[in-house]
Protein backbone atom coordinates (compact mmCIF):
# COMPACT_ATOMS: atom_id res chain seq x y z
CA UNK A 1 0.00 0.00 0.00
CA UNK A 2 1.09 3.49 -0.72
CA UNK A 3 2.52 5.40 2.15
CA UNK A 4 0.75 8.41 2.49
CA UNK A 5 1.66 12.30 4.62
CA UNK A 6 0.04 15.09 5.61
CA UNK A 7 2.81 17.88 6.76
CA UNK A 8 1.36 20.89 8.27
CA UNK A 9 3.91 23.74 8.65
CA UNK A 10 4.45 27.38 8.30
CA UNK A 11 7.74 26.65 7.02
CA UNK A 12 8.62 25.94 3.56
CA UNK A 13 12.53 25.51 4.61
CA UNK A 14 11.19 22.94 7.51
CA UNK A 15 8.60 20.97 5.53
CA UNK A 16 11.38 20.37 3.02
CA UNK A 17 13.85 19.14 5.29
CA UNK A 18 11.03 16.40 6.41
CA UNK A 19 10.18 15.48 3.10
CA UNK A 20 14.16 14.80 2.81
CA UNK A 21 13.43 12.68 5.75
CA UNK A 22 10.55 10.49 4.45
CA UNK A 23 12.70 10.01 1.23
CA UNK A 24 15.77 8.63 3.20
CA UNK A 25 13.70 6.47 5.15
CA UNK A 26 12.38 4.69 2.25
CA UNK A 27 15.22 2.64 0.38
CA UNK A 28 13.42 2.81 -3.14
CA UNK A 29 14.40 4.87 -6.56
CA UNK A 30 11.73 6.32 -7.06
CA UNK A 31 10.49 8.90 -10.02
CA UNK A 32 9.96 11.78 -8.17
CA UNK A 33 7.00 14.60 -9.29
CA UNK A 34 5.50 18.01 -7.44
CA UNK A 35 2.31 19.32 -8.22
CA UNK A 36 0.17 22.53 -6.67
CA UNK A 37 -3.24 22.34 -6.56
CA UNK A 38 -3.46 26.56 -7.12
CA UNK A 39 -2.22 25.16 -10.61
CA UNK A 40 -3.05 21.38 -11.24
CA UNK A 41 -5.60 19.36 -11.14
CA UNK A 42 -6.64 16.99 -9.12
CA UNK A 43 -6.85 14.19 -12.17
CA UNK A 44 -3.26 15.02 -13.26
CA UNK A 45 -2.34 13.78 -9.95
CA UNK A 46 -4.33 11.06 -9.99
CA UNK A 47 -3.00 10.29 -13.52
CA UNK A 48 0.76 10.72 -11.76
CA UNK A 49 -0.02 7.89 -9.21
CA UNK A 50 -2.35 5.77 -10.91
CA UNK A 51 0.07 5.66 -14.56
CA UNK A 52 2.83 3.01 -14.11
CA UNK A 53 6.07 4.60 -14.98
CA UNK A 54 8.91 3.53 -17.77
CA UNK A 55 11.01 1.26 -15.45
CA UNK A 56 7.86 0.41 -13.16
CA UNK A 57 9.36 2.13 -9.97
CA UNK A 58 7.75 3.62 -7.50
CA UNK A 59 6.09 7.50 -7.28
CA UNK A 60 7.45 10.27 -4.85
CA UNK A 61 4.65 12.54 -5.32
CA UNK A 62 4.91 15.87 -3.28
CA UNK A 63 1.12 17.78 -3.85
CA UNK A 64 1.65 21.92 -2.45
CA UNK A 65 -1.98 23.65 -2.40
CA UNK A 66 -3.43 20.92 -0.56
CA UNK A 67 -6.08 23.16 0.97
CA UNK A 68 -7.42 22.78 -2.61
CA UNK A 69 -8.71 19.57 -1.32
CA UNK A 70 -11.44 21.07 0.84
CA UNK A 71 -13.67 21.87 -2.19
CA UNK A 72 -13.18 18.62 -4.19
CA UNK A 73 -15.90 17.27 -5.92
CA UNK A 74 -17.01 13.99 -4.32
CA UNK A 75 -16.15 12.45 -7.97
CA UNK A 76 -12.59 13.20 -7.76
CA UNK A 77 -11.91 12.90 -4.49
CA UNK A 78 -13.43 9.57 -4.48
CA UNK A 79 -10.81 8.84 -7.12
CA UNK A 80 -7.91 10.30 -5.48
CA UNK A 81 -8.85 8.11 -1.94
CA UNK A 82 -8.92 5.26 -4.20
CA UNK A 83 -5.25 5.49 -5.82
CA UNK A 84 -4.50 6.59 -2.22
CA UNK A 85 -5.35 2.98 -1.28
CA UNK A 86 -3.82 0.50 -4.08
CA UNK A 87 -2.66 -2.20 -1.86
CA UNK A 88 -0.16 -3.05 -4.74
CA UNK A 89 1.61 -0.11 -4.73
CA UNK A 90 5.03 1.37 -2.94
CA UNK A 91 3.97 4.75 -3.79
CA UNK A 92 4.97 7.90 -1.43
CA UNK A 93 2.28 10.75 -1.35
CA UNK A 94 2.81 14.36 0.90
CA UNK A 95 0.29 16.56 0.57
CA UNK A 96 1.55 20.31 1.92
CA UNK A 97 -0.90 22.36 4.25
CA UNK A 98 1.23 25.78 4.91
CA UNK A 99 -0.61 26.28 8.71
CA UNK A 100 -3.95 25.99 7.36
CA UNK A 101 -5.33 22.42 7.93
CA UNK A 102 -9.35 22.52 8.49
CA UNK A 103 -10.25 19.66 10.95
CA UNK A 104 -13.44 20.43 10.63
CA UNK A 105 -13.69 19.69 6.76
CA UNK A 106 -14.92 16.75 5.92
CA UNK A 107 -12.67 16.18 2.51
CA UNK A 108 -9.53 16.74 4.80
CA UNK A 109 -10.94 14.27 7.09
CA UNK A 110 -10.98 11.84 4.30
CA UNK A 111 -7.69 12.54 3.15
CA UNK A 112 -6.39 12.18 6.65
CA UNK A 113 -8.13 8.90 7.68
CA UNK A 114 -5.74 7.22 4.99
CA UNK A 115 -2.34 9.66 5.78
CA UNK A 116 0.23 10.09 8.77
CA UNK A 117 -0.24 13.44 9.74
CA UNK A 118 3.15 15.36 10.65
CA UNK A 119 2.94 19.52 12.17
CA UNK A 120 5.89 21.52 12.00
CA UNK A 121 5.50 24.67 13.39
CA UNK A 122 8.57 26.94 13.44
CA UNK A 123 7.92 27.84 17.37
CA UNK A 124 8.48 24.35 18.05
CA UNK A 125 11.69 23.76 16.16
CA UNK A 126 14.96 24.20 18.87
CA UNK A 127 16.50 27.44 16.73
CA UNK A 128 19.67 27.29 18.34
CA UNK A 129 20.18 23.44 17.79
CA UNK A 130 19.31 23.62 14.57
CA UNK A 131 22.03 26.02 14.13
CA UNK A 132 24.94 24.02 16.06
CA UNK A 133 24.39 21.26 13.88
CA UNK A 134 24.04 23.68 10.27
CA UNK A 135 27.74 24.65 11.75
CA UNK A 136 29.18 21.54 13.39
CA UNK A 137 28.36 19.85 9.76
CA UNK A 138 31.16 22.22 8.01
CA UNK A 139 33.25 22.09 11.56
CA UNK A 140 32.77 25.67 12.60
CA UNK A 141 31.68 26.92 16.28
CA UNK A 142 29.94 29.68 17.30
CA UNK A 143 29.61 31.97 20.80
CA UNK A 144 26.76 31.79 23.30
CA UNK A 145 26.26 35.08 22.53
CA UNK A 146 26.33 34.80 18.52
CA UNK A 147 23.89 32.02 18.70
CA UNK A 148 21.45 34.19 21.12
CA UNK A 149 21.90 37.31 18.79
CA UNK A 150 21.50 34.58 15.77
CA UNK A 151 18.37 32.85 17.32
CA UNK A 152 16.71 36.34 17.47
CA UNK A 153 17.59 37.58 13.47
CA UNK A 154 15.87 34.28 12.39
CA UNK A 155 12.46 34.96 10.76
CA UNK A 156 11.98 31.47 8.66
CA UNK A 157 14.69 28.67 7.96
CA UNK A 158 15.42 29.47 4.41
CA UNK A 159 16.48 32.75 5.28
CA UNK A 160 18.52 31.59 8.60
CA UNK A 161 20.27 28.71 6.42
CA UNK A 162 21.49 31.67 4.07
CA UNK A 163 22.68 34.14 6.71
CA UNK A 164 24.72 30.38 7.91
CA UNK A 165 26.05 30.20 4.00
CA UNK A 166 27.24 33.65 4.22
CA UNK A 167 28.58 33.54 7.73
CA UNK A 168 30.29 30.20 6.82
CA UNK A 169 32.42 31.65 3.68
CA UNK A 170 33.46 34.81 5.59
CA UNK A 171 35.07 32.61 8.90
CA UNK A 172 36.05 30.07 6.62
CA UNK A 173 39.57 30.05 8.12
CA UNK A 174 38.96 30.38 11.34
CA UNK A 175 35.89 28.63 11.59
CA UNK A 176 34.40 30.61 15.33
CA UNK A 177 32.11 32.63 14.50
CA UNK A 178 31.12 35.94 17.20
CA UNK A 179 28.87 38.31 17.83
CA UNK A 180 30.82 41.24 16.18
CA UNK A 181 30.92 38.65 12.87
CA UNK A 182 26.89 39.03 12.63
CA UNK A 183 26.48 42.44 13.63
CA UNK A 184 28.90 42.98 10.84
CA UNK A 185 27.71 40.95 8.04
CA UNK A 186 23.83 40.89 8.19
CA UNK A 187 21.39 43.81 9.01
CA UNK A 188 19.00 42.72 11.74
CA UNK A 189 14.87 42.77 11.16
CA UNK A 190 13.09 45.71 11.41
CA UNK A 191 11.82 44.06 14.61
CA UNK A 192 15.16 44.51 15.74
CA UNK A 193 15.47 48.07 14.75
CA UNK A 194 12.54 48.77 15.98
CA UNK A 195 13.54 47.32 19.73
CA UNK A 196 16.80 49.11 19.74
CA UNK A 197 14.66 52.55 18.89
CA UNK A 198 12.43 51.56 21.65
CA UNK A 199 15.51 51.15 24.48
CA UNK A 200 16.68 54.61 23.52
CA UNK A 201 13.46 55.97 24.06
CA UNK A 202 13.00 54.15 27.29
CA UNK A 203 17.21 55.35 28.17
CA UNK A 204 15.92 59.19 27.09
CA UNK A 205 19.02 58.93 24.61
CA UNK A 206 18.64 61.55 22.22
CA UNK A 207 21.74 60.42 20.17
CA UNK A 208 20.81 57.16 19.84
CA UNK A 209 17.18 57.56 18.81
CA UNK A 210 17.76 59.89 16.60
CA UNK A 211 20.55 57.34 14.93
CA UNK A 212 17.96 54.61 15.07
CA UNK A 213 15.43 57.29 13.52
CA UNK A 214 17.92 57.62 10.47
CA UNK A 215 19.05 54.17 10.33
CA UNK A 216 15.02 52.93 9.48
CA UNK A 217 14.32 55.83 7.20
CA UNK A 218 17.06 54.83 4.93
CA UNK A 219 15.22 51.83 5.09
CA UNK A 220 12.31 53.82 3.50
CA UNK A 221 9.87 53.23 6.67
CA UNK A 222 7.20 55.89 6.51
CA UNK A 223 6.98 57.86 9.79
CA UNK A 224 3.89 57.28 10.56
CA UNK A 225 4.14 52.83 9.71
CA UNK A 226 7.20 53.32 12.27
CA UNK A 227 4.54 54.83 15.31
CA UNK A 228 2.30 51.83 14.66
CA UNK A 229 4.94 49.51 14.93
CA UNK A 230 6.13 51.61 17.82
CA UNK A 231 2.70 51.17 19.47
CA UNK A 232 2.75 47.85 19.03
CA UNK A 233 6.07 46.86 20.45
CA UNK A 234 5.47 48.93 23.71
CA UNK A 235 2.13 46.80 24.11
CA UNK A 236 3.82 43.89 23.97
CA UNK A 237 6.59 45.07 26.18
CA UNK A 238 3.92 46.19 28.47
CA UNK A 239 2.37 42.53 28.02
CA UNK A 240 5.65 40.96 29.21
CA UNK A 241 6.23 43.04 32.09
CA UNK A 242 2.35 42.21 33.08
CA UNK A 243 3.25 37.94 32.47
CA UNK A 244 6.69 39.00 34.20
CA UNK A 245 5.54 40.12 37.18
CA UNK A 246 3.04 37.51 37.81
CA UNK A 247 6.02 34.98 37.78
CA UNK A 248 5.47 33.77 33.82
CA UNK A 249 8.68 32.20 32.40
CA UNK A 250 10.42 32.73 29.08
CA UNK A 251 9.48 29.72 27.98
CA UNK A 252 5.94 30.33 28.42
CA UNK A 253 6.05 33.71 27.23
CA UNK A 254 7.42 32.53 23.72
CA UNK A 255 4.96 29.84 23.58
CA UNK A 256 2.10 32.90 24.07
CA UNK A 257 3.70 35.19 21.57
CA UNK A 258 4.18 32.60 19.25
CA UNK A 259 8.02 33.44 19.02
CA UNK A 260 11.21 32.45 19.37
CA UNK A 261 13.17 31.27 22.53
CA UNK A 262 16.18 33.82 20.94
CA UNK A 263 13.95 36.74 21.09
CA UNK A 264 11.96 36.08 23.60
CA UNK A 265 15.24 36.83 25.43
CA UNK A 266 15.49 39.70 24.35
CA UNK A 267 12.01 40.98 25.21
CA UNK A 268 12.43 39.51 28.87
CA UNK A 269 15.53 40.94 29.16
CA UNK A 270 14.07 44.59 27.84
CA UNK A 271 11.13 43.99 30.36
CA UNK A 272 13.08 43.09 33.09
CA UNK A 273 14.72 46.72 32.50
CA UNK A 274 11.91 49.07 32.49
CA UNK A 275 9.35 50.78 34.46
CA UNK A 276 5.95 49.89 33.55
CA UNK A 277 4.70 53.59 34.08
CA UNK A 278 7.23 54.81 31.73
CA UNK A 279 6.01 52.88 29.08
CA UNK A 280 2.25 53.57 29.74
CA UNK A 281 3.18 57.10 29.52
CA UNK A 282 4.53 56.51 26.21
CA UNK A 283 1.81 54.27 24.75
CA UNK A 284 -0.37 57.24 25.32
CA UNK A 285 1.66 59.62 23.68
CA UNK A 286 2.14 57.32 20.83
CA UNK A 287 -1.60 56.59 20.79
CA UNK A 288 -2.29 60.14 20.91
CA UNK A 289 0.05 60.84 18.19
CA UNK A 290 -1.00 57.98 15.74
CA UNK A 291 -4.53 60.15 15.88
CA UNK A 292 -3.28 63.63 15.32
CA UNK A 293 -1.28 62.10 12.18
CA UNK A 294 -4.44 60.04 10.72
CA UNK A 295 -6.66 63.36 11.28
CA UNK A 296 -4.22 65.75 9.51
CA UNK A 297 -3.52 67.72 12.51
CA UNK A 298 0.31 67.02 12.32
CA UNK A 299 2.65 65.84 9.87
CA UNK A 300 3.41 62.74 10.28
CA UNK A 301 7.56 62.75 9.98
CA UNK A 302 7.53 66.26 12.54
CA UNK A 303 4.92 64.78 15.19
CA UNK A 304 7.46 61.74 15.61
CA UNK A 305 10.37 64.04 15.85
CA UNK A 306 8.70 66.21 18.23
CA UNK A 307 7.88 62.78 20.47
CA UNK A 308 11.54 61.80 20.55
CA UNK A 309 12.57 65.04 21.72
CA UNK A 310 9.95 65.48 24.72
Amino acid sequence: MAYNYIIVSDDKEAAQNKIEEIKSSVSLDFDFSNYDLNDDSIYSIIDEITTVSLFDSPKFVVISGAAKLSDASDKSLNELVKAMNDRDSENVIIFLFSDDFNHNNENLQRIKKYSSMISIMLKDIPIDEYIKKNLSEDSFTIDNQALALLVSYQEDLSSLKQILSQLKCYKNEDKNITEADIKLLIAPPLDDNVYELIEAVLDNDKKRIFNCFKDLKLQSIQASYLVSMLINKFQELYNVTVLLNSKVSSNDIAAIFGISSGRAYYLVKNAKSTNLDSIKKNLSSLNELEYKIKSGKIDQSLGLELYFLN
